[in-house]
């Protein structure tokens, strides 16, 4: 029973870890969910939560539409963590560097760029899908900087359109407003303003692992979605609606996010993937009201490192953050992290002292399932005895299975439900160390100088498989067959092979946590120097 227990635990961690390193993170963006955008008008609310429908041939337009902006006159604004540099030409951010993190981890290469000229000229736009009101979305405006906030404005005979930056000097948020007014026009539809996140090429940050996982996250109706950006298909457009509060673009460590805020229109959600663009955008139907002659639309971008207190400070935008199902363990486990770093400044002592800590913590939990497999091990006899005997009558080898356990007072789960208690928060500490922003470039000492990468001589995925196996040789094999022993000593080999690719931060707390179940173990022995077979 118990070895039978201890064989499906495993297969199903396995099975998990596969899922995580091969299919995880992200809903696929299913026809269930997506529509054609010309099939379907727009169901964008105002702010008072009015329903507002643009026709098809509004919708029509797309981003795709749109070339690249050029680069014109520049102003320039640099903060504790951003350099960023605004381009006359469509009055857009053009440049974001993050002054704090390079590509790699020597300090000479390049800084990390959510937003470039090159790579994502699109992004953090404000484009215009009515052919009238075309050249604010790359004409030339007229700029006026005072310190940290900069404004751009531009008009013609059909409108005029101000767009406001407020940069913010302590954190990565930037705040924009944009007005757009109608003076003389009495038309109450003008299309769409599309606000872009993404790239033209997926492959900004070519060989670094970390860096190269790109995802389109948004938040919608209190709920948090993925998309893959290699899950979306070519030329295909789908759109996602609902309570749009805002839509980020990044990768595991890093994203560009546009926050929807005040603004009178509530936005849809629009993926789109091209030669030219691949990402999404938020589209705002431009349909002024009986004699409302301005709309203003209120966002706020945030461009930097998924740090979680930073993250914190906007609604739901912690979640950009992929701790998985178990995020609720995950956040207080992250503290404790941090905790550690302040006192011994290395992040991978951090890791050995918080795997300790969790291991210690659950320890009367483990305990307390080995003692109850240990009993179950004491029982094998006398329940092999009861299968050769009611061999012929399942349900009377069931009665008399439940009646040994009463009189020996024995749980025949008890080995194996403490066990899947601690499953939730060895998940969540697993999420923890392959997703924070803390390991990003953190060295360990020797050979690992970078956490968020993989161990380039695969020693620690070695040592782990080594432990694996000891503590599987140490494990009594009493109640398996051959074919099950096989399968349990073949599987170190599997995680093995499966941990090689993970970052080194991840497979220091495995092998740690794996050495402190063989010391466990050891620490467990009775006696005659058998050792409990665990859950």
């Amino acid at each position: 029973m118990a070895s039978r227990t201890w064989l499906a635990v495993s297969l199903m961690l396995l099975i998990w870890f596969g899922y995580m390193r091969w299919l995880a993170p992200v809903p696929p963006t299913s026809t269930n969910n997506s529509v054609a955008t010309q099939a379907l008008p727009s169901q964008a609310t105002d702010s008072s939560g009015s329903s507002i429908k643009v026709s098809a041939a509004a919708q029509s337009a797309t981003v795709s539409n749109f070339s690249p902006i050029v680069l014109g006159q520049t102003s320039a604004i640099k903060t504790s963590g951003l350099d960023l540099l605004f381009s006359s030409n469509g009055g857009k951010l053009m440049v974001a560097k993050l002054n704090k993190f390079h590509e790699t981890i020597d300090d000479k290469s390049p800084l990390i760029a959510p937003v470039s000229n090159e790579k994502s000229s699109l992004a953090f736009g404000a484009l215009f899908t009515d052919e009238k009101l075309s050249d604010f979305s790359r004409g030339a405006f007229e700029a006026k900087q005072i310190g940290s906030v900069l404004t751009f404005s531009k008009k013609n005979k059909i409108a005029s359109v101000t767009k406001e930056y407020r940069v913010s000097e302590s954190s990565n948020f930037i705040e924009a407003n944009f007005k757009i007014s109608f003076p003389k026009e009495d038309r109450r539809e003008w299309g769409n303003l599309l606000i872009p996140v993404g790239t033209n090429d997926t492959e900004v940050f070519d060989g670094q692992i970390p860096l190269s996982a790109w995802e389109v996250v948004y938040y919608q109706n209190d709920e948090i979605n993925r998309v893959a950006l290699d899950k979306l298909r070519k030329e295909d457009e789908s759109v996602k609606q609902g309570h749009t509060e805002w839509l980020a673009f990044g990768n595991r460590y890093f994203s560009s996010v546009v926050i929807n805020q005040e603004s009178q229109i509530n936005p849809d959600v629009v993926f789109k993937k091209t030669e030219g663009f691949n990402g999404a955008y938020l589209r705002y139907p431009i349909v002024l009201k009986n004699g409302q002659k301005e709309i203003q639309f209120s966002l706020k971008f945030y461009l930097g490192p998924k740090e979680y207190n930073e993250l914190s400070t906007v609604p739901g935008l912690k979640k950009l953050i992929d701790f998985g199902t178990f995020a609720v363990c995950a956040y207080p486990l992250l503290d404790l992290l941090r905790f550690f770093y302040k006192f011994i400044h290395n992040y991978g002592a951090a890791i050995i002292l918080l795997t300790i800590l969790v291991r210690a913590l659950f320890y009367p939990l483990s305990q307390k399932s080995m003692k109850s497999m240990k009993q179950m091990q004491k029982l094998q006899p006398k329940i092999a005895a009861l299968k050769e005997k009611y061999k012929d009558d399942q349900k009377k080898l069931n009665e008399e299975q439940m009646a040994l356990f009463k009189t020996h007072k024995v749980n025949p789960a008890g080995g194996c439900l403490p066990m899947l208690v601690q499953l939730p928060v060895f998940i969540a500490l697993y999420a923890v160390l392959g997703n924070s922003i803390e390991l990003f470039h953190a060295p360990f000492f020797g050979w690992i100088q970078d956490l968020s990468t993989k161990d380039p001589y695969y020693i620690y995925p070695i040592l782990m498989g080594l432990a694996m196996l000891i503590q599987q040789k140490m494990t009594p094999s009493a109640g398996m067959d051959s074919v099950q022993q096989k399968m349990m000593y073949f599987m170190p080999v599997i995680f093995t092979f499966m941990m090689v690719n993970l970052p080194s931060g991840l497979t220091l707390y495995i092998f740690v946590s794996t050495l402190l179940g063989v010391l466990q173990q050891v620490a467990l022995k009775d006696k005659k120097g058998t050792v409990p077979q665990p859950a």
